[in-house]
């Protein structure tokens, strides 16, 4: 009984370290990207809360087999740096608590609904990942009251860090309750 137990724990910590291992990876070559001059278009071009937006990207580079293009992610962020809005696409994940919208290689657009608060600017951050695993991305603002902006701007690389360490500490809140339930069990 006590060797099901132990199996049972093993089994039960490989099934919850896969999926924060998947999305750290991703998620960890946000942390290390850089500006890149690749055109973002969102349409409209102003900021207006409960609204509709399309953004675009366009990269017109010739890329080498090294640095074909694996996958689009899209963020937007508050002032306060905070995941706002919602992404309307098919895939998406949350990297350090922040709403990411997953676009493969062929995807060149995908619509963002701006939240119904009352905030004065959005970031959409536009992320490019390579299949030699590196990470460039562009920062585009929209404002209330000015058109929008395309100056590189710099991530929050601790905010990644945030995300992996409380998907260990619910792993590891789990398995203590495996524990126990096997003892009660037992």
């Amino acid at each position: 009984m006590a060797t099901w137990c132990f199996l049972g724990q093993l089994l039960f910590i490989g099934i919850l370290m896969v999926p924060a291992h998947a999305q750290a990876g991703r998620c960890r070559l946000l942390q290390k990207a850089t500006p890149m001059n690749f055109t973002v278009t969102v349409t409209p071009a102003a900021y207006q809360a409960n609204t509709t937006y399309q953004v675009e990207i366009s990269d017109n580079r010739n890329l080498t087999n090294s640095t074909t293009v694996r996958e689009y992610l899209l963020q937007a962020l508050s002032p306060q740096n905070i995941s706002s809005g919602e992404w309307k696409a098919v895939n998406r994940d949350n990297c350090s608590s922040t709403d990411t919208a997953i676009l493969n290689a062929t995807q060149k657009a995908a619509h963002w609904t701006s939240p119904d608060s009352n905030i004065s600017s959005v970031q959409i951050r536009v992320y490019i990942l390579f299949t030699d695993n590196s990470a460039k991305f562009k920062t585009v603002t929209l404002n209330k009251e000015s058109k929008t902006t395309t100056a590189p701007q710099t991530t929050s690389p601790n905010s990644v860090s945030t995300a992996q360490s409380s998907s260990f500490f619910i792993a590891a809140i789990q398995l203590l309750l495996v524990l126990v339930t096997c003892k009660l069990l037992s």
